[in-house]
């Protein structure tokens, strides 16, 4: 029996995501604690209602304190080019599909004039960023139990690092695409 049940440990989720906290050790313990099914959906809950709370508090109550954060500090200042024009939903896509810290994206969004519903409708693709932690964090548990035979586990870690490859794939080539638009730009500029 986990130590807190599935809809309280979302709201704790949910509040770490709503203070930009970093919340990888969450999800991927929620994956040990309930399961691969039950945990994703307990994440997924969880990191959307933390990621409108952060939005609405990056939008108004924190708007000062963020700003001079952003100005003082090299990763703020990277993504300074969201606060000047709103993200369109494709921006936003591959800004979900990138290794870029999530509260980062989160930050500069909500301080932008990035409207909620593209912002909203990309987090999505973090779903399966997600559902790849949660199920680590499952298969973890289980071979600590010891529940896995020693082929269960090669096979499963062998997939788990299939998708996980996947994804850093993915990753780097929407990175690449993002710095050569940004270098474009630049050479339009000058």
């Amino acid at each position: 029996m986990p130590l807190l049940p599935p809809l309280p440990y979302g709201l704790v989720l949910a509040t770490i995501v709503s203070l930009g906290l970093p919340g990888g050790p969450l999800v991927m313990a929620a994956g040990a604690l309930f399961g691969p099914a039950l945990g994703l959906l307990v994440v997924v809950a969880g990191q959307g209602v933390g990621l409108l709370l952060n939005w609405w508090l990056c939008r108004g109550v924190l708007r000062p304190r963020v700003t001079r954060w952003i100005a003082r500090t090299r990763r703020g200042r990277s993504l300074e080019r969201l606060l000047h024009q709103p993200a369109s939903l494709r921006l936003m896509v591959l800004l979900r599909l990138t290794l870029i810290p999530m509260n980062l994206v989160n930050i500069a969004c909500a301080l932008g004039p990035t409207p909620l519903r593209p912002y909203a409708l990309a987090s999505l693709a973090l779903v399966p960023r997600f559902a790849l932690i949660v199920w680590l964090g499952s298969l973890g548990a289980a071979a600590v139990r010891g529940s896995l035979s020693p082929v269960a586990l090669a096979v499963r870690a062998l997939a788990l690092a299939a998708t996980a490859a996947a994804l850093l794939l993915v990753a780097r080539g929407v990175r690449r695409q993002l710095g050569a638009g940004r270098s474009a730009g630049m050479d339009s500029h000058s």
